[in-house]
């Protein structure tokens, strides 16, 4: 099992979360990390990127239903085991 960084999937690649690290986050890092968690993005949600800005940062990802724009910072915190299954949730 190889994990990426959710910011390295590119539009319509999917992925399962499998980890979301915390240890290296700074302290407004962790509350936004914490939101994303209070709104589904946990261990084994599928996500779906959907986009990518010009200049790439933020990225938007399909996650359980709803699209939400993501910063490199943020996205890289989080890994994905990428799947090639492109079936909406």
């Amino acid at each position: 099992m190889s994990l990426t960084p959710l910011f390295t999937l590119s539009p319509d690649e999917s992925g399962i979360v499998k980890t979301i690290q915390t240890d290296n986050a700074s302290p407004a890092q962790q509350q936004t990390i914490k939101r994303l968690m209070d709104l589904g993005l946990i261990e084994n949600t599928k996500v779906i990127c959907v986009g990518v800005s010009a200049f790439g940062s933020p990225r938007a990802f399909l996650i359980r239903g709803a699209v939400l724009a993501l910063r490199k910072e943020e996205a890289s915190l989080i890994l994905v085991e990428k799947i090639k299954d492109k079936s909406v949730l």
